[in-house]
């Protein structure tokens, strides 16, 4: 495992083949999934957006990467910085995060996003950053209030309206 970023209990990854099998694991649980795209993924799916992210992480330097707590080296997710739809076009970089259900609760969603966003701001230099939420993922919408993002309003993405926030790099 090589470290992208760590927290006081977090180590994300930079992205790697060797993650596909927990990937797995995350993206086919229906109860992880629930508000995430289009839903559970298959394995041809779950290899596809692996690789998205390699190429990501070797083009810019941060991508989605596999999430470990630091005291255990257990895989408890997936969290990192992407520019929306892996489309260096589209300019607005997103912060994105899914833990397995075992770890909701523990203020892991909200330590990992807090720290993607200083890094974000302090190492990459980015104007703003994005989050997409579904309306019904009340618990994700209050990790990132709580990380000072702000609700835009909605678009439509994964054939669904979603909620837009973003967070202004005012440094």
């Amino acid at each position: 495992m090589k470290p992208f970023l760590t927290t006081k209990r977090l180590i994300i990854a930079a992205p790697s083949l060797h993650d596909f099998k927990n990937l797995y694991i995350l993206q086919s649980n229906a109860e992880v999934m629930n508000f995430i795209g289009n839903g559970v993924r298959n394995e041809n799916e779950v290899r596809i957006g692996l690789e998205k992210a390699i190429n990501h992480f070797q083009k810019h330097h941060f991508s989605l990467g596999s999430l470990y707590c630091r005291k255990s080296d257990e895989f408890i997710g997936r969290a990192g910085l992407i520019y929306f739809n892996y489309d260096a076009h589209q300019l607005e970089v997103e912060v994105a995060y899914a833990l397995l259900p075992h770890y909701w609760g523990m203020g892991f969603a909200t330590e990992i996003t807090a720290s993607l966003i200083q890094f974000a701001f302090q190492n990459l230099k980015l104007p703003k950053l994005i989050a997409l939420v579904h309306p019904e993922n009340i618990s994700s919408q209050k990790v990132l209030i709580k990380c000072g993002m702000h609700n835009v309003g909605r678009i439509e993405h994964w054939n669904k309206k979603i909620i837009k926030f973003e967070l202004i790099n005012k440094s």
